[in-house]
């Protein structure tokens, strides 16, 4: 099974594991990642330190976009990642996924404020405004998701 992380458009790891259940450990067979220098040098750190079996990486606890990509793929392989399925719509009144919120947050968008601004969610009603919350602290690792 293939596990991919990414900030569309620029960074992005890529897992091949071995079996088809995403939630069960399993062996890593492939790792593919591309970004930015501080995405990469991220990468090879981690990997000089705590070998090359990601799922055994300790969870950044950076805001930076590469810990919270590399974060989320740490998590994933363990069985742990529990965020907002990207095709759910969050933003009904403006038609936003939680893809696109999500990605927003990556990027650097840290408050609803912010994630507004990019994205337009809960610009007209706020009624989506405690989901956005909700998934900024989740992302940024500041609550567990509900």
């Amino acid at each position: 099974m293939k596990i991919k992380v990414e900030l569309d458009g620029r960074d992005f790891i890529e897992v091949d594991t071995e079996g088809d259940n995403p939630s069960a450990p399993g062996r890593v067979l492939k790792v593919s990642h591309v970004g930015c220098t501080e995405f990469m040098d991220m990468i090879k750190k981690m990997r000089r330190h705590f070998g090359a079996d990601i799922s055994k990486w300790p969870v950044p606890e950076g805001q930076d976009h590469s810990s919270l990509l590399l974060r989320e793929m740490v998590m994933r392989l363990r069985g742990e990642w529990q965020a907002t399925a990207p095709d759910t719509e969050i933003c009904h009144c403006r038609g936003i996924s939680a893809h696109t919120i999500d990605q927003a947050i990556i990027a650097g968008a840290r408050t609803p404020e912010v994630v507004t601004r990019q994205t337009s969610a809960s610009a007209q009603c706020g009624t989506c405004r405690p989901e956005v919350h909700k998934m900024i602290q989740y992302r940024l690792n500041q609550q567990k998701a509900s």
